[in-house]
């Protein structure tokens, strides 16, 4: 737009400079009209900038509606509708290529007995805790989602039965070992974890139940533990 104002001055200039032209009675009104072309010119730059800042902000408001509607605003986690989507891209990527991977399914033990003793204050503490030391201890390729009230879904990305275990325990250690502290008191937190892992014909469907399963089977065993559903 600038560029074609400098042009339309430039040649109002030129027709100026010529005598004939110059003194043409028509002359002023024909640098008043390009004048208010000139002006009209800038106007039109001033309301596509405007247009660009808009959709700008649009795109920006989309992609923070987008992270908000993926993300679990207590613990900043993935949520469950994230999840989902990640397991069936996952999915079909293991159908694809003939890969694996493995779901951990886990809770916090005796969470209803936490809200209960400390108020849902310390309850919602301690699940911003767990969710930071979950994925303080995972891969950059895994996803940890809250998957509901204290449950948490963990896909790790190629991953086999052997490393699945080695984590759910490094899970359970860490957890175990790291107090949330509340008005100078710790509170201990444990975690029960079910692990599966993905096999040829199993939907996302079948893969989280696994998981789930093997998650009830650990707390009937005594909690504080994993356990493996094929």
């Amino acid at each position: 737009m600038i560029l074609q104002e400098q042009k339309l001055r430039d040649w109002v200039e030129r027709l100026s400079a010529v005598e004939e032209f110059a003194a043409h009675p028509l002359m002023e009104e024909f640098r008043a009209l390009a004048a208010e072309h000139g002006k009209l010119l800038r106007q039109v730059a001033k309301i596509a900038k405007i247009s660009d800042r808009m959709q700008t902000d649009t795109r920006q408001m989309a992609q923070t509606l987008q992270a908000a509607s993926q993300t679990d605003p207590l613990t900043g986690l993935p949520n469950r509708r994230h999840m989902i989507e990640r397991l069936e891209a996952e999915l079909a990527r293991a159908r694809r290529y003939g890969s694996g991977f493995a779901l951990i399914m886990l809770d916090i033990d005796h969470f209803k007995a936490i809200n209960d003793a400390w108020g849902h204050a310390v309850g919602d503490l301690a699940l911003v805790e767990t969710a930071a030391l979950l994925r303080a201890n995972l891969r950059a390729s895994d996803l940890c989602a809250r998957w509901g009230g204290e449950e948490f879904l963990i896909l790790l990305s190629a991953a086999d039965l052997d490393q699945a275990r080695a984590v759910a325990e490094k899970l359970r250690v860490a957890t175990a070992a790291h107090p949330t502290v509340h008005n100078g008191r710790d509170i201990r937190l444990t975690l029960s974890l079910g692990i599966t892992v993905y096999h040829p014909g199993r939907s996302a469907d079948d893969c989280i139940q696994a998981a789930d399963d093997a998650l009830y089977e650990a707390k009937r065993a005594g909690r504080d533990r994993w356990a493996v559903r094929g």
